[in-house]
């Protein structure tokens, strides 16, 4: 493929992981559906190309003179870098499972893996892999602390987030090392975007805080959407002998529901330039907030397109740039009237009329019949048909861990109390935890009584999307001699029995001595026998049990009457039991 212009890297400059980058006069647009980014001129806003890359790209980086991108691709593992002149991909590196934000300083790529909890360095410029750092649970955005813009105390920094938890991490460029973690609150969610401020000091976190534990649950208890910030030094201004350790900033916390109006899922954010205005993209519910950063008050509130994952603003500050996912387009908002102006259409959307319907439905909270006031939408829980990894303390039937949602079709009954037998059922969560009016035309609905399937076009389109999410192939599958002894002891000890492959689930309900019949309240009169969960991509989904409690799957080992197994196994049979259960 002949060498690069290693020149083009040019000198390390901050950035973050993003749907949407500019450099050089060019702007660069992911779109996961259609496995490509789009190419736009910015001096004529005119659609240069689009470019296939791997399946189902999420974020990509520029280099400083446009002239090549760095790709993630999550569906296939990749990371695609792109000839921007000579408008096609020119190599791809095959990188750990669910890939997702990446970062450049130079010719050098740092790339987060949320499957397998890392951090991968490639070098781009001479197709090589570097290091392959252990991050903990779940890594996802990504961002540069580089000096002189940015200092922290130990030298140039990368910035990384973790999707479930809302710990940030500090690492050392120059070692690879952890220096710092900043919790940004327990309650914090969906923690996959980070983005620094023009001069350096802050750094901004789009989140949704989970309330799983408030004991009053109405749609607008359950989530709150709020941008983070975390201090990385203070402000030039302010004298300091030291450079003190970065904290996060509880004071400047902005909570958007009142800082703006109700708003769904915060994805990703860009600032103006002299910092003060902050622009927020809502995706689930399809608009931009953007906040006064020192009043933390809206400055205007702007509708866009499905499903924005993007935002960044033109180099004069005086376009802002919005990736709508779920259409296919790019909105171009003018930051002095905040109307959009203009609209590109990045691609061509590849999915059928009714799986396309059915994924803005699942992504949106816009439309009063799925969401009061714009407040959630499915994906809040489930973002990409994943699981919170919440326990919600007050249903009405108990504390009931949120599950995902892969091959739903294959094993129902849905939800812990098996009360949910058909996929349409999804009604009842629009109903009555998002708050919506509903897609069926039925006042009232029975989930185990009278079928919604045929009921309403939107809701079928909606379930056809929902039944099509493919469990995730694990990644644990390398250690063979172990996943056999365990699938041997998996039948010995007979978990089989309730748990028959492929499925690997009865579709039954079962009382295995892990409830708790004084909280236990199911309206469908099952107390504490439980639908049996499938065990297929268990790697991806603690904490396990209805409840939440087992925090590991070795937890589950030693939990209940069926699940306790100690008496009947010594520790390295379990231990390859566990092997095999993360293989599924």
């Amino acid at each position: 493929m002949g060498s690069l212009n290693l020149a083009s890297f040019g000198a390390p400059r901050a950035g973050w992981a993003s749907a949407l980058a500019t450099a050089g006069g060019v702007i660069a647009a992911v779109n996961p559906d259609s496995d490509s980014i789009t190419l736009v001129d910015e001096s004529t806003l005119d659609v240069v190309a689009e470019i296939d890359v791997g399946n189902d790209p999420r974020t990509l980086a520029l280099t400083a003179d446009a002239r090549y991108a760095v790709v993630v691709n999550r569906g296939d593992a990749t990371v695609s870098l792109v000839d921007i002149a000579a408008r096609r991909e020119l190599f791809y590196f095959a990188v750990g499972p669910m890939p997702y934000g990446v970062v450049l300083v130079g010719a050098q790529a740092y790339v987060t893996g949320t499957a397998r909890g890392e951090l991968e360095v490639l070098d781009i410029g001479a197709h090589a892999y570097g290091a392959r750092i252990p991050m903990g649970d779940s890594p996802a955005g990504i961002a540069a602390c580089l000096a002189p813009r940015c200092t922290l105390p130990g030298g140039d920094s990368l910035l990384v987030t973790h999707l479930y938890d809302g710990l940030v991490d500090i690492i050392d460029r120059a070692h690879l090392s952890v220096t710092a973690s900043i919790p940004t609150g327990v309650d914090t969610n969906l923690s996959q975007f980070i983005a620094i401020s023009p001069d350096g000091t802050r750094a901004y976190l789009p989140q949704t805080r989970s309330n799983a534990d408030n004991p009053n649950r109405q749609f607008d208890t359950t989530v709150f959407p709020v941008v983070n910030v975390i201090e990385l030094a203070p402000p030039p201004s302010t004298p300091s002998a030291a450079t003190p350790a970065p904290r996060l900033l509880n004071a400047a916390r902005i909570t958007l529901d009142t800082a703006d109006r109700p708003i769904g899922m915060p994805f990703a954010v860009d600032l103006s330039r002299d910092g003060r205005m902050l622009w927020v993209a809502n995706a689930a519910s399809d608009d931009l907030s953007v906040v006064d950063v020192t009043t933390q008050l809206k400055v205007a509130h702007v509708d866009v397109g499905a499903n924005p994952r993007g935002v960044v603003l033109s180099r004069d500050g005086s376009r802002a740039y919005v990736n709508e996912t779920l259409d296919g387009t790019l909105a171009i908002v003018d930051t002095t009237t905040f109307a959009v102006s203009s609209r590109l259409t990045l691609t061509r959307l590849p999915l059928d009329a009714r799986t396309l319907s059915g994924k803005r439905i699942f992504h949106s909270a816009r439309r009063t019949d799925l969401a009061k006031d714009r407040w959630m939408s499915c994906a809040t829980c489930h973002l990409d048909g994943l699981t919170d990894r919440r326990t919600w303390r007050s249903f009405p039937d108990g504390p009931r861990n949120t599950t995902a949602l892969f091959n739903l079709e294959d094993t129902l009954p849905m939800h812990w109390s098996g009360d949910l037998n058909e996929v349409q059922d999804v009604e009842a969560t629009i109903r009555f935890i998002q708050a919506g009016t509903g897609l069926a035309p039925f006042a009232q609905i029975d989930t185990l009584g009278t079928a919604l399937t045929g009921a309403s076009p939107d809701l079928d389109d909606l379930t056809s999307f929902i039944r099509a999410i493919p469990a995730p192939r694990s990644p644990f599958t390398d250690d063979q001699p172990a996943i056999t002894r365990g699938q041997t002891a998996f039948h010995a000890l007979g978990c089989a029995v309730c748990h028959p492959a492929p499925r690997y689930t009865d579709r039954s309900l079962h009382d295995v001595g892990t409830g708790n019949a004084a909280v236990e309240r199911n309206g469908h009169g099952r107390g504490t026998s439980y639908d049996t969960p499938s065990l297929r991509a268990l790697w991806l989904t603690p904490p396990y049990l209805h409840d939440g409690t087992a925090a590991t799957l070795n937890d589950v080992l030693e939990r209940g009457v069926e699940h306790d197994v100690r008496g009947r196994s010594d520790a390295p049979t379990r231990s390859d039991l566990v092997t095999f259960l993360r293989s599924l």
